[in-house]
């Protein structure tokens, strides 16, 4: 094992001065180096978990409220305010065009009002959006939409 220099020793690298005022600032500063660039590493992979949990507490509650939203729809259509409950399902379009619950909720309005075929159209353009966004999806989740559309117009075509 290669002894360590001591300040006042001569450099080992042969240049006659001493350690102190040769090499060794070199290596504390690459040593520094070193240490400066662990630390940004470290300083960016916290800010990048800080930006993820962000960015997940804020897709929460974006969930959150699309859900406190759409149920609250169904809970128009089970109270028989089928204005407001239609109005309520409008802003979902509108709010989460990327999802189907508006349209699956003013389907519900529809079929509430006995508007059968208005309701099918509605449950069409929800399967339409899961088609659309099928990773978003259960696979077997359409098959709902497929079954109501066949209820409420089995005159139409498939």
């Amino acid at each position: 094992m290669a002894k360590q220099s001591g300040r006042n020793d001569p450099c080992p690298c042969g240049s006659g001065n001493k350690y102190k005022k040769c090499c060794l600032p070199k290596e504390e500063a690459a040593a520094n180096e070193v240490h400066a660039k662990e630390q940004a590493e470290r300083e960016a992979r916290a800010a990048a978990e800080r930006q993820r949990d962000q960015e997940l507490r804020a897709e929460m509650a974006e969930e959150y409220e699309l859900a406190h939203a759409s149920n609250a729809v169904v809970d128009l259509v089970k109270s028989g305010n089928l204005d407001e409950a239609e109005a309520a399902a409008r802003d979902l379009l509108e709010s989460y065009p990327d999802v189907h619950d508006g349209w699956d909720r003013l389907g519900m309005v529809h079929e509430a009002r006995g508007q059968n075929r208005e309701a099918a159209d509605c449950y069409r353009k929800a399967l339409g959006v899961i088609q659309e966004h099928a990773d978003d999806y259960d696979p077997e989740f359409a098959n709902v939409f497929v079954e109501l559309i066949a209820k409420l117009d089995p005159t139409a075509p498939g």
